[in-house]
């Protein structure tokens, strides 16, 4: 399996839409793809939060990071024409986006309990 990383600086009067537009377009097109797996919308904290817990600097306020069973369902998932419409949608909407791939070495999960 690999992860994605998507990182996001958005601007403040910019961010509810970004909000909207990764929920009502990005995450449902992405959702449909063979080999998708999960997903997680990330938002930086509250700079109040970021200076209490004396994190390190960045001007990166968002991120999105998804799971596919393989690379190259990832890639299949970046030519297709669901892509081309959320992806512009949401870079759109941001000053810089970045990107980062990585192969899942380990992953756990709470066990469910009854």
């Amino acid at each position: 399996m690999i992860l994605f990383q998507l990182l996001f600086e958005v601007a403040e009067d910019k961010r509810a839409e970004f909000e909207r537009t990764y929920a009502e377009v990005f995450e449902p097109a992405l959702r449909r793809q063979p080999g998708f797996q999960n997903v997680k919308f990330l938002r930086l904290y509250a700079p109040a939060q970021v200076a209490q817990i004396e994190a390190a600097p960045t001007e990166i306020n968002y991120q999105i990071n998804f799971v596919f069973d393989s690379e190259q369902q990832r890639r299949a998932w970046a030519k297709t024409a669901e892509h081309d419409v959320a992806w512009p949608k949401l870079a759109a909407l941001a000053k810089q986006a970045l990107w980062r791939g990585y192969d899942i070495l380990s992953s756990a999960v709470r066990p469910q309990t009854a």
